[in-house]
């Protein structure tokens, strides 16, 4: 049997990179845990030689889509090893010198899911999981941990808590994840301020609101979370 910490560094903070470490750690009969650190991602394991040697090379072959490796160091651990396990930890908080990721377009299982109608993300327009959504837009300090970013105030309901916490969900460890009841809303108001009456336009939502809007020739200001786009149809003169 062997221990080594392996360091891991590039973009593989909120890439789902350690729900992605934990898999190939179970997979390969592994103990030990993962965590974020200023610096990256910090592994320390232990087991059949064979077996470490076979969890980093899954590690540098098989990435999540987000994440990016820029280098791993193995070096051998020879502190106390009191892990029957393998766990993802807390983040541990040092000096910064790691990388995140860009806001990620969204995937098709999220499309998927917010045009299901049977679906509890049915037209929620801040979908997100593991594979894609805000990062880099809503991070406020290192390690990225949901505590750490603009999503903090949302606490997530019952059934997002449950999702985050499940091994086999692909919102394991998904730090912005929400849906209706625990997430952002969106909203739509006059240039004045002045609250809109959606109903007036016999609509679903917002959003339905807006395209009714942009067939009017009107010019929507959209606050999204990288900024304010202005959206018009150019089929309208100016």
């Amino acid at each position: 049997m062997i221990a080594e910490e392996i360091r891991v560094t590039g973009i593989v903070q909120g890439v789902g990179f350690r729900p992605h470490v934990y898999h190939i750690a179970k997979k390969n009969g592994l103990r030990g845990e993962v965590f974020n650190d200023g610096e990256g991602v910090l592994i320390r394991i232990l087991g059949s030689e064979e077996s470490v040697v076979q969890f980093v090379h899954q590690l540098q072959k098989e990435c999540p889509p987000l994440a990016r490796i820029n280098k791993i160091t193995r070096t051998n651990y020879a502190g106390e090893f009191n892990f029957d396990d393998f766990t993802i930890a807390s983040s541990i908080h040092s000096a910064i010198n790691t990388q995140i990721a860009p806001d990620a377009a969204t995937c098709p299982q999220c499309q998927s899911e917010i045009f299901d109608p049977y679906s509890r993300w049915f037209r929620y327009p801040f979908t997100n999981c593991t594979h894609c959504g805000p990062r880099l837009s809503i991070i406020r300090a290192i390690p990225y941990d949901r505590s750490n970013t603009s999503m903090a105030k949302f606490t997530m309901c019952p059934t997002c808590d449950r999702e985050y916490n499940d091994v086999t969900n692909r919102r394991f460890h998904a730090q912005p994840t929400a849906c209706h009841i625990c997430g952002p809303k969106a909203w739509l108001e006059r240039a004045d301020g002045k609250p809109f009456a959606v109903t007036m336009f016999s609509m679903l939502d917002e959003i339905d609101a807006v395209c009714t809007l942009l067939q009017q020739g009107e010019i929507v200001a959209i606050k999204s979370i990288g900024g304010i786009n202005l959206a018009c149809d150019s089929h309208y003169p100016i």
